[in-house]
């Protein structure tokens, strides 16, 4: 049997004296309709999958940023208005720019953390922005 005083100290759960933050980010996808008012190509009702990107940036409190299912239940509820609907009925002009916004805006509205949200309209083209 191991003597209490002979065991290593445990880990410490946060980084001490330390002011990095750290980032965590979970992702997830909706599906969607929308037209862009006015424009050549994208005028006319079409659908999108989007992928979306959640980032959350702080200081390590109790060895975590944030729980992940504190984050991920966040986006979800958040995604429960985007998700398989017209777009154009949220928001005039639902740019992927726009989207984006306005998920930052709602997910503020829950998280305290310094948040990045980056919307993927597709492969290969996305929008970004931070609080």
């Amino acid at each position: 049997m191991i003597e209490p005083s002979k065991c290593a100290a445990p880990a410490p759960v946060s980084a001490p004296g330390t002011s990095k933050a750290m980032k965590v980010c979970v992702i997830d996808h909706f599906d969607s309709m929308h037209l862009l008012p006015g424009h050549p190509k994208c005028g006319v009702p079409h659908g999108h999958t989007y992928k979306l990107e959640v980032v959350a940036e702080g200081p390590l409190v109790n060895g975590m940023v944030l729980d992940f299912s504190d984050l991920k239940g966040a986006m979800r509820d958040t995604l429960e208005t985007f998700d398989h609907t017209n777009l154009n009925l949220l928001m005039s002009m639902p740019s992927c720019e726009n989207i984006c916004l306005e998920i930052l805006t709602r997910l503020k509205r829950r998280l305290p953390q310094k948040l990045t949200v980056r919307v993927w309209e597709g492969d290969g083209k996305w929008a970004e922005c931070s609080d």
